[in-house]
């Protein structure tokens, strides 16, 4: 029999191997894919928590009306909007309904997000005079 030159394709050795390198790979990525998928939901929820906060600053001012933000069973709610919390985030606030006012003052908090392993962490905050502030720490 004669091999002819003009053949093209993979040998099963080569497919083999191919395969076996596309398993490590995959197996080596797997793990990471997983560890970033939970971040952005923390990082995720904590903008759309801050988000929140804002709008109900801006609310108050625009309505001439105290608007809160309540919490409860993993519920944030200004009236208007509402998130809900991941189970897979930790929520620890600092108290469980914030205010803010006409004059745009508000009740002073901290609540803070973070991953299951506590390695990424966001602290949202309102200040007395309004200002609410996001900071990864």
């Amino acid at each position: 029999m004669s091999r002819r030159s003009d053949m093209h394709g993979f040998t099963l050795v080569e497919l083999m191997v191919a395969i076996a390198v596309l398993a490590i790979f995959i197996a080596i990525a797997v793990p990471s894919f997983g560890r970033l998928i939970e971040n952005n939901r923390v990082t995720a929820t904590a903008n759309e928590f801050h988000s929140l906060l804002i709008s109900a600053r801006s609310d108050a001012v625009t309505k001439r009306t105290s608007i809160a933000v309540t919490q409860g069973n993993g519920i944030w709610s200004s009236g208007e909007r509402t998130i809900e919390i991941p189970a897979s985030v930790n929520v620890a606030p600092s108290v469980t309904s914030i205010t803010f006012n006409p004059n745009g003052t508000a009740t002073a908090s901290s609540t803070t997000f973070t991953n299951s392993d506590d390695s990424l962490s966001f602290t949202v905050s309102t200040q007395t005079a309004g200002f609410v502030r996001k900071v990864q720490d």
